[in-house]
């Protein structure tokens, strides 16, 4: 949800649009900040989105903020933007950024850019792009600042001065001849300690580094769990090849985070970008739907088989709902536990047994409680104001229902993404239609039989 501020923000830029108010809209946007610019791109037509980018106050500004907006925004900002227009807004953004938007454009639009930037830095950015988007070397930023390890304090504190570009100032690397890591340096240490120390005195030689085909969300597990404001990057020969950023990680986190969310409700993770189509909403969802479909009309069968039981006891039919909708929410709730447990490394999947035990306990025991307070309210029901022995016939059958609905659809919830995991399966795609689907099913079974069992039908 935005903020008052933004919200104004927002409405004003708007206000300014419609009314042709040029002059104004750059005045508002030169007291802005890049990422605040990025947000409003974010909540306006893609027809605004131009005169929007083209008001802002400089190049150095609107690189920021080509470098903030989501992909599609910038992909159809530069899209009738002349090839020169493209290499120099390119060339004041970091390599990791520019890779990300060379990344959503076509192979001829890619080739063609990078052929017109400089050699070397057209190099360093295709080389960012032979990475797979969702690792470190996708993520990280080949620009970093290094030293060797008998550069003294004061000459570190010198180069930091005259340095051209530095990502993260906070740390300096210690390389040796061959710019392989061999240390870490902070900022704090340099300016508190003598002038003369050598680097290799000062630095930590145990460096957390990361290769380049790490999985994303494992590089952010690392800098959350380190607390690190940036993580190396290094290959087989740990040799340097670039630094992850907290910016980054931050925005791995956000984005893993959101796309387990959405998977888990059974939609694809692309749906919030900025400028996805109906189309896409559509394509996107409606396969997933199929799984929500078919164990519909599964359970309806199911229902068709014990139509019998239903016509000598009407009131068997008002619980349904009730069996399979506690069944459902216990099982989602322990599904979305175990997923989000697992990508936040919280839960170790070689513990299966261990987890779907606690799980189940947990099902087990809120099954108990509200299957007394469903069977109780049965039995008061439809028992006429007084308390016979088919009301509690049909109360024991309820809360037993509901014990057994819960506790199943709690080990359900839990195993099926424990088991994706072991498979290497993202588990997220496990819960919403799948535990959902399946938790219905078995409610049905598990209720009509335990009819069967404890009422004459």
């Amino acid at each position: 949800m935005l903020s008052p501020k933004l919200q104004l923000l927002v409405s004003t830029v708007a206000r300014l649009l419609r009314r042709g108010a040029g002059q104004s809209l750059q005045k508002v946007l030169r007291k802005q900040r890049s990422e605040d610019v990025a947000v409003i791109l974010r909540h306006v037509t893609p027809g605004q989105w131009r005169p929007i980018f083209d008001a802002c106050p400089d190049d150095e500004f609107r690189a920021e903020v080509l470098a903030e907006v989501d992909e599609q925004v910038a992909v159809e900002l530069i899209a009738n933007m002349p090839l020169e227009r493209v290499v120099e807004l390119f060339g004041l953004m970091d390599p990791d950024d520019q890779a990300d938007i060379l990344g959503s454009l076509d192979e001829e639009k890619q080739a063609e850019i990078l052929a017109a930037m400089e050699a070397d830095h057209g190099e360093e950015v295709e080389e960012l792009l032979n990475y797979n988007e969702e690792t470190a070397g996708g993520i990280m930023n080949p620009v970093f600042f290094a030293l060797p390890r008998e550069t003294t304090a004061e000459e570190a504190i010198r180069a930091l001065r005259t340095a051209e570009r530095v990502e993260m100032a906070f740390y300096i690397y210690v390389v040796n001849d061959d710019g392989q890591l061999v240390g870490v340096a902070s900022l704090r240490q340099l300016v508190t300690t003598s002038p003369e120390t050598p680097l290799e005195d000062l630095m930590t030689a145990d460096v957390v580094a990361v290769n380049p085909e790490m999985d994303q969300e494992e590089v952010a597990r690392l800098a959350s769990r380190y607390g690190f404001l940036a993580i190396p990057v290094v290959d087989e020969g740990r040799r340097l090849l670039g630094i992850v950023t907290i910016d980054d990680v931050i925005d791995v986190i956000k984005e893993e985070a959101t796309e387990d969310i959405l998977r888990m409700a059974g939609a694809d993770g692309d749906l919030l970008e900025t400028g996805s189509s109906l189309r896409q909403h559509i394509r996107s969802r409606v396969g997933w739907l199929v799984a929500s479909a078919g164990g519909g009309l599964v359970a309806a069968m199911l229902m068709g088989v014990f139509e019998k039981e239903l016509a000598k006891i009407l009131p068997l039919a008002f619980f349904v709902p009730v069996v399979i909708g506690m069944g459902g929410n216990v099982g989602t709730q322990s599904s979305t536990i175990v997923v989000r447990g697992l990508a936040m490394g919280r839960i170790d999947v070689k513990r299966l047994w261990r987890v779907i035990g606690r799980e189940s306990v947990v099902g087990a025991v809120l099954g108990l409680i509200y299957g007394s307070l469903v069977g109780i309210f049965g039995m008061i029901a439809f028992s006429g104001g007084g308390v016979g022995w088919s009301a509690l016939q049909l109360g024991g059958t309820v809360a037993l229902s509901v014990l057994g609905s819960m506790t199943l659809a709690a080990c359900v919830g839990s195993f099926i993404p424990l088991v994706m995991e072991r498979l290497h399966i993202d588990p997220a795609v496990a819960t919403g239609p799948f535990v959902t689907t399946a938790v219905d099913i078995l409610g049905i079974l598990i209720y009509f039989n335990i009819a069967k069992s404890v009422i004459p039908l």
